[in-house]
């Protein structure tokens, strides 16, 4: 059973609009208004945000190093408050990123964002990008299977 006021699909259509602002439209600051005012954004190893603004600013800083930056949806789930979406995303690392200066490099990796909706506002997210993928591409480290010689 759902949870009191919360309608899966309508969430899924929350999230997707998010989704669409804040990482294809490359429209952050536009997106906030599809985050309640305390959100949470849980980033593990790159840590937490707290506030729909600042959760904004940490995009605003993405979008400054991955400009061209694409996600592409590969699944989504969605049950009660809790909307679960599989990508793809793509870009060219153009700027500073993570401390690693612009390679002009593209990048791909697989993420996982489990969200939480709560009366049409997004309240928390969690992200698991896939960051040693995103450390290959641009050349900042090589995982031990990849190197040559072996």
């Amino acid at each position: 059973m759902c949870p009191s006021g919360s309608d899966p699909e309508a969430n899924k259509s929350v999230v997707r609009l998010y989704t669409k602002r804040m990482f294809n439209d490359h429209a952050p600051d536009s997106a906030t208004d599809l985050l309640a005012s305390g959100a949470k954004w849980h980033g593990g190893n790159l840590g937490n945000v707290e506030g729909a603004q600042n959760i904004a600013g940490l995009f605003r800083a993405v979008l400054a190093a991955l400009p061209d930056l694409k996600n592409t949806e590969q699944d989504v789930i969605a049950e009660g408050d809790t909307v679960v979406i599989r990508s793809i995303v793509e870009a060219t690392h153009k700027g500073n990123l993570l401390g690693f200066p612009a390679t002009n490099r593209r990048v791909r990796w697989d993420a996982i964002d489990w969200y939480r909706v709560l009366d049409g506002k997004i309240v928390e997210e969690w992200a698991s990008e896939d960051a040693l993928k995103i450390l290959a591409d641009i050349g900042a480290y090589t995982p031990p299977w990849m190197k040559k010689g072996d």
